[in-house]
Order: structure tokens, then sequence, then C-alpha cells
């Protein structure tokens, strides 16, 4: 089986920030969405790379968690 995963930007309308797709053999099978957590004394674009860290690092513990390749 093949692992993999995409992180797509959202359109501003939905929120902005990233849709995580986590692929098995080219399938979706789960994933999720990172909105920017915009705060006091943080630009939109360091939400933005927050938002994108915290979807990759979602897809690295996914991928760390599937079974290897026999």
């Amino acid at each position: 089986m093949k692992y993999s995963y995409e992180i797509l930007p959202r359109p501003d309308d939905l929120g902005g920030g990233w849709r995580l797709r986590l692929l098995e053999d080219g399938e979706e099978v789960g994933g999720g969405v990172f909105p920017p957590v915009e705060e006091p004394g943080v630009t939109r674009d360091d939400a933005l790379a927050d938002a994108f860290a915290d979807a990759e690092t979602e897809a690295y513990d996914w991928l760390d968690s599937r079974p290897g390749e026999e």
C-alpha cells in the first residue's frame, strides 16, 4: 500500500487556511481543515504558516502510524 498526503489551500469564504487529505493507494481516508488562528501580534501570513505547519505535522504523524511496506 502507498500512503501519501496533500495539503491544499482553502478558499477565504470557507475560513481560509489549509485542507489536509490523507491518502491510501490514492483514495482519501481522512484529513482535516487547518484555518489560520489570528491573534494579537500575529500577522495573517504567520497565522497561515502556522496552520500549514500544523497540517504537515498531522500528516507526518499519520504517515508514521501506518504499517511498513513488506
